[in-house]
């Protein structure tokens, strides 16, 4: 399996310490493309441009430490040997480890939606990702650590991810973490013992031909248990056939973490209790403030409902996609 980190790892430093000099190496099944190492030992991933696309002009930018520089002629250390090409450079210039890593990792990523000859405009689509995920490490975190890590553990138990993922929600913010034509999931956890969980009205209230599922997680707090970037590794290993959903997983996860990046990997909860507790209901199995109820002129009301006594389904997250997804 491709590792980019691997490679870049093992990359020495440029002699030369121009702007545009570098040490770099092709990347695997990508022989256009190179991953590459500055003299101050920050990796680029250097996109080819060929002789007929250098014409085209996209504006350079410098933002959320990634800087991006377009048809530049860069000088390549391989081999002993010295060669000129021109590529687009996408660098990251911070100073942190970790995010480093997360450049590194999102290469490995995007290189497959990138493919061997990119457009000019698929060359600035994937730029344009670099510098949207990048900037979410200068905003708070958009969600909770703990609801993230079970919206994963959820993805985790499926054996079709993919079907999930595709469903995933597109910002936090939305009603439902998962969405499709019939169907609504929206994730619910509660710390400990009590299925105890909290609700917006909307997110219970019918919808004309849909059903809503409620899957309700109970999470314990562990030292020697699973952590957020554990789990994207668990789901990656199921989507080698699927690179857009990969790279749809990356990219949300780490939007979300935002700024926690640095000690995402300290929170771990434990797998085997929350998997023993999971559990599905319909949404009209919830204690729930009717919508006839609610006044009007009063919008956006929320309430914390205890599960206890409400039914459970028996059932899977597969056997729930597979009564309402058409393969």
């Amino acid at each position: 399996m491709l590792d980019l980190k691997k490679t870049y790892d093992k990359l020495p430093l440029p002699k030369s310490t121009n702007v545009n000099s570098f040490s770099a190496i092709t990347i695997k099944g990508f022989d256009n493309h190179r991953i590459a190492k500055d003299s101050n030992d920050n990796p680029s991933l250097l996109i080819l441009i060929s002789e007929d696309k250098q014409d085209f002009f996209v504006a350079n930018q410098n933002l959320f430490n990634i800087q991006v520089t377009h048809n530049v002629k860069c000088e390549i250390e391989a081999d002993n040997k010295i060669i000129y090409n021109n590529f687009s450079v996408v660098s990251y210039i911070g100073q942190s480890d970790s995010v480093k890593d997360i450049f590194l990792k999102t290469c490995q990523v995007l290189i497959g939606s990138l493919g061997q000859n990119p457009t000019n405009k698929k060359i600035k689509k994937i730029v344009d990702k670099f510098i949207e995920l990048f900037k979410s490490f200068k905003e708070p975190p958009k969600n909770s650590i703990q609801g993230l890590w079970c919206e994963l553990f959820v993805i985790n138990q499926s054996h079709n991810p993919e079907k999930l993922i595709i469903g995933w929600h597109s910002i936090p913010e939305e009603k439902f973490d998962f969405s499709f034509d019939k169907l609504q999931i929206e994730v619910k956890s509660s710390m400990g013992e009590s299925r105890i969980h909290h609700f917006s009205s909307g997110q219970l209230n019918p919808i004309k031909n849909t059903d809503i599922i409620i899957t309700s997680v109970l999470v314990n707090s562990s030292p020697s248990g699973i952590g957020i970037i554990d789990l994207i590794r668990k789901i990656e290993r199921k989507l080698d056939d699927f690179p857009k959903q990969k790279e749809k997983l990356h990219l949300l996860v780490y939007s979300t973490i935002g700024i926690d990046v640095e000690r995402v990997n300290d929170i771990k909860f434990n797998y085997d209790f929350s998997k023993q507790s999971l559990r599905f209901y319909k949404s009209e199995e919830i204690p729930q403030i009717e919508f006839n109820n609610i006044p009007k002129g009063v919008s956006n009301v929320k309430f914390t409902s205890n599960l206890l006594n409400s039914k459970n389904l028996e059932t899977d997250i597969d056997s729930i996609l597979e009564k309402y997804l058409v393969n």
